[in-house]
């Protein structure tokens, strides 16, 4: 124990004389951040920037409280963790990569309002097995907190600003078992009392309802940021479809979306791949990924990356043998015909909603030219027919989580900053009714930014057009066969 003690203390040290935070710093990771910046391509103004946005945002004397998200173990009790993944709106509002809980007050004693940050205080033994954390004095200096206190002066300190606060903004239903909240305020202490009673109250209101509306718009910085994450992820696929050969395996091409998204760069998958060959192209969010590819099948293979706390989320359609047969040549020109027209309306004042009815309308009428659904006529196709073969939205908002800031409703205007996906797509079953169309699966996704004047495609790394995809596959399968 006594030479425990001394490790710890040498540690404390070494952390105390270079800065340490608990994670990357300018001074530390020179290679990852400029001076001035608090996460990678983010600086600490952009952050404060946010604060002042939803203080302003909050009405008089109310409060917001962010939990930041929890550990998650691989098995209950069990000491080994899933790779830690912060939440959106913490890591939006604070720049923390670590575990806490921040509190947002909207004061009349400055417009910044106040932020104050608990923060988890490791013992020496648990800093020896898992690495020190930000300390409240770093928290200060360096993140902007106003206060910083231990997680364990939550309930104490938390418990008189939930008394005289009109409202308290915080997402009870997300963060209602998070052990920072259950471990900072026992069901006993008067904060959670007064918690219960706010919410009896109705006096508990959705933090999400505040901060999606700032999130929705991405700051010149953000759209940066997602354009490099785009980049990674088109490049990933690209070498995969230059891996493709008959033969190789899903799961291989998963493999290989990942390494090279990491090597480039990423933390991390934005979601589970899919990666579908022949019929199961046809099955939306395919993921086992287990089969191996056969000649004359398509490769469906939806996938991005997390970079720096932001998201791209792409798919691209190939066939394996490097050539469409006419039948998958039919079905990919006319998704790729309606994917350019609908990025050409991704424009301020334009709505998803429209340009998903936009797209509804040109698939419809293009199955009908191919001469299916006979017995219908085009607008008997858009009404509901479609659905059988298109029963996905267009697209949706992406930024820092894949399906982003889901409470902004798709029939609001676009405005320069916002990014969405763009991804039509056709899926056959292998019905008789569908002759030989059955069993093709196509979708084409790409990553797209309003701008004041061209929809800006972050994505376009890998292309899409039909003669370029048939190029590229198999170009350097000889790498990995």
């Amino acid at each position: 124990m006594a030479l425990l003690r001394r490790y710890a203390a040498r540690l404390r040290s070494q952390i105390a004389g270079r800065g340490f935070a608990g994670q990357p710093l300018p001074e530390t990771h020179p290679e990852l951040l400029n001076e001035g910046e608090l996460t990678p391509g983010l600086a600490a103004t952009e952050y404060a920037h946010r604060r002042k946005q939803l203080a302003h945002a909050l009405p008089p004397g109310c409060l917001a409280l962010v939990p930041a998200a929890p550990t998650v173990h691989m098995s209950p009790g069990g000491p080994i963790p899933y790779p830690y993944r912060q939440d959106a709106e913490f890591l939006y509002l604070t720049g923390l990569t670590q575990q806490g809980v921040a509190v947002i007050e909207s004061t009349s004693s400055s417009a910044q309002g106040k932020f104050t940050l608990f923060l988890p205080t490791p013992t020496d033994a648990e800093a020896v097995w898992n690495g020190r954390r930000v300390t409240c004095d770093t928290a200060i200096a360096r993140f902007g907190a106003d206060a910083a206190y231990p997680i364990s002066q939550l309930p104490q300190q938390l418990h008189p600003l939930v008394a005289r606060a009109p409202l308290v903004f915080f997402d009870a239903n997300r963060h209602v078992h998070n052990p920072l909240l259950l471990d900072g305020i026992s069901t006993a202490s008067p904060a959670a009392t007064e918690l219960h009673m706010l919410a009896a109250q109705g006096r508990i209101k959705s933090l999400r309802a505040l901060t999606h509306n700032f999130r929705w718009i991405k700051s010149p910085a953000e759209v940066e940021l997602m354009r490099q994450s785009a980049s990674v992820a088109a490049g990933a696929i690209g070498h995969c479809i230059r891996s493709t050969w008959p033969g190789i395996q899903e799961r291989q091409l998963e493999a290989l979306f990942e390494f090279k998204s990491k090597w480039s760069g990423a933390q991390r998958n934005a979601y589970p791949p899919v990666v579908a060959s022949g019929l199961d192209a046809t099955t939306i969010h395919y993921a086992r990924n287990d089969k191996v590819v056969r000649d004359g099948q398509l490769m469906l293979m939806d996938a991005g990356c997390e970079m720096n706390g932001y998201v791209s989320d792409i798919t691209r359609t190939w066939p394996v043998s490097g050539s469409f047969s006419p039948p998958q040549r039919d079905i990919y020109q006319l998704v790729l015909h309606v994917h350019g027209q609908c990025i050409a309306e991704c424009r301020p004042g334009q709505t998803l909603k429209a340009i998903h009815q936009k797209a509804v309308r040109l698939l419809s009428e293009g199955v009908k030219d191919l001469g299916l659904f006979p017995s219908l006529s085009v607008d008997a196709i858009e009404r509901s027919a479609y659905r059988q073969c298109f029963s996905h939205a267009i697209g949706h908002w992406l930024g820092m989580d894949t399906h982003d800031v889901a409470s902004v409703p798709h029939d609001r205007h676009l405005q320069p900053g916002v990014v969405l996906t763009i991804e039509p797509g056709l899926y056959f079953s292998k019905d008789p009714k569908y002759g030989h169309y059955g069993g093709i699966g196509v979708r084409i996704e790409d990553d797209v930014a309003v701008t004041s004047g061209e929809p800006c495609v972050l994505s376009d790394a890998v292309p899409v057009g039909l003669e370029q995809i048939e190029q590229l596959v198999g170009s350097s399968m000889h790498t990995y066969r």
